[in-house]
């Protein structure tokens, strides 16, 4: 074994990371796995050290579809190639089942494969993580979402799969998350999941009383999707009328607002903590739904009576990210997203014409005439405009 690959088989890091990887070399026999990849794919480290990464891991031969050997070794053959990095996206790829000799299940996978170097940069192995993804690609392919783009639905995919992962190392923790998955996999299929998880947060969450899930686009363009119960769905329409709220920040921020007194926070948002208390809200806790790239919304969780957030409450966000994308239809993200870039627009417009001193329409006028110079859609210039990027009008 190359040095290289012996010193990443005995880092520390390697063992203890609960990411899962596998160590090749260049012939593509599998040098080491970490004891989280013997985890996700149910092996012993004797069947697979010193083994051929096909021989160990075959096609499943009971689907005729089955191309993950194919793509796999294109992927490592690319990296070995050209010695950069390649994300292979989703991919499905079954593995022997260790308790049907002949058996396959069913595993669909993010991975990613990467080349390791030696000092003249030589490319001397490889290092293959996944990520299991397989619960929520089940969620989304029956929700027919996988069409949507691609990098949106594998960040979701990835952020829910990561947190599976990470409470898999509770056993505790791992029968609790189970049984949501499973609960909510059931019930999306006799109608929407989001509705099942708001559902979902009050019986499972100590001490919540109910649960909205909030679409928003540009900061003033919002859509109350979901709610637990019609006391839910109007404490959030509340949200949605008086606008500076805590749902709102949390969208805007990307960060969770955590109000275990609301009365405590009204010198923050006055109107909306007392008419907010008049409708029996006594603690709120907004969550951001937010992907590696984005930001589509938002969960918010009421109590009746003051008190602290549950402890699994940012478990659901990140489910509710990716059942919104598997829920939402098509034209409703395309209507909010349309709204949006009208509303940056507006918002940029009024700036300019502020900032020069000019009226409405002659600032309208030159963001257009800027965005035909340079070949950029408005709404990027004004997006451009509203972050104070210097150079835009120069």
């Amino acid at each position: 074994m190359h040095e290289v690959l012996r010193a990443t088989a005995g880092s520390q890091v390697f063992a203890v990371t609960t990411a899962p990887y596998l160590l090749l070399d260049c012939e593509l026999k599998i040098q080491a796995a970490n004891p989280a990849y013997l985890r996700a794919t149910a092996r012993h480290p004797d069947e697979l050290v010193d083994t051929l990464l096909f021989d160990a891991f075959p096609d499943n031969p009971n689907d005729p579809a089955a191309d993950g050997v194919r793509r796999l070794n294109a992927s490592l053959e690319r990296v070995l190639r050209h010695g950069v990095p390649h994300d292979m996206g989703v991919q499905r790829y079954d593995i022997p089942d260790p308790a049907e000799p002949a058996g396959f299940r069913v595993k669909v996978w993010c991975p990613v494969n990467s080349p390791l170097l030696d000092d003249d940069g030589r490319v001397v192995g490889l290092l293959h993580h996944v990520e299991d993804v397989t619960a929520v690609h089940e969620i989304l392919d029956h929700a027919g979402s996988l069409r949507r783009p691609g990098a949106i639905v594998r960040h979701a995919m990835l952020a829910a799969g990561r947190y599976k992962r990470a409470v898999a190392q509770s056993s505790a923790a791992q029968s609790r998350r189970d049984q949501l998955w499973h609960r909510l996999l059931h019930a999306g299929r006799e109608g929407r999941c989001i509705d099942a998880l708001c559902a979902a947060a009050v019986d499972e969450l100590p001490g919540i009383d109910g649960a909205a899930i909030t679409l928003y686009s540009g900061g003033s363009v919002q859509c109350l999707l979901t709610a637990s119960d019609r006391w839910a769905r109007r404490v959030q329409e509340l949200q949605v009328i008086i606008g500076r709220v805590p749902a709102l920040q949390a969208f805007m921020t990307g960060e969770p607002v955590l109000l275990p007194d609301l009365g405590r926070a009204a010198d923050r948002w006055p109107s909306y903590t007392e008419t907010a208390q008049g409708m029996g809200v006594a603690s709120v806790f907004a969550y951001p739904l937010r992907t590696a790239t984005f930001t589509a919304g938002t969960l918010t969780l009421y109590r009746r009576s003051p008190g602290g957030p549950p402890r699994d409450a940012e478990a659901f966000a990140d489910i509710a990210t990716v059942l919104v994308l598997a829920d939402t239809d098509d034209d409703v993200i395309d209507q909010l997203a349309a709204a949006g870039d009208e509303d940056d627009v507006n918002l940029a417009v009024g700036f300019l014409a502020a900032a020069r001193g000019i009226p409405i329409h002659d600032a309208k006028a030159l963001l257009k005439t800027v965005a035909r110079q340079s070949r950029r859609r408005p709404v990027d210039i004004a997006r451009d405009v509203l972050a104070r990027r210097p150079g835009v009008f120069t």
